[in-house]
């Protein structure tokens, strides 16, 4: 689903008519509000950042090249590396650093999302998806 900026702002501020009623009623000052206001704000924008830049890769449903059978599953994490047919392609994907292999492996075989990856390898979520990115327009 593609984010509409215009629609999540009109819900936010909405919302945020609603609880500044709220607040005012519980006895909070307007600085007290200007502070929760700009907290929201924060992660409102966080969320909006974050819907705007994530791209979704290599979901099967999207890429019906992209399956894993009995085969891979029973090879190891790492099979889909042996089955790169094209010997420059390997080549290229072997040249990448341990640590992006590990990020597609991760986003292929594990099912992990990039922004998991990205907590666990203590990576930007944009440095993760550029790794995936990278390998996947080798091998597809």
């Amino acid at each position: 689903m593609i984010y509409n900026h215009s629609s999540e702002e009109n819900k936010f501020r909405k919302e945020w008519i609603e609880k500044a009623k709220q607040y005012r009623k519980a006895g909070m000052t307007d600085a007290q509000i200007a502070e929760i206001y700009k907290f929201d704000r924060e992660v409102f924008n966080s969320d909006r950042r974050y819907a705007e830049n994530t791209v979704i890769l290599l979901e099967n449903e999207y890429n019906p090249n992209l399956k894993m059978n009995d085969d891979y599953l029973s090879d190891s994490r790492y099979g889909w590396m042996d089955e790169i047919e094209d010997m420059e392609a390997y080549k290229k994907v072997m040249s990448f650093p341990k640590i992006w292999r590990e990020a597609f492996t991760m986003y292929i075989y594990d099912g992990y999302n990039q922004q998991e990856i990205s907590l666990k390898l203590l990576k930007p979520r944009r440095t993760i998806a550029y790794w995936i990115v990278k390998i996947a327009e080798i091998i597809f």
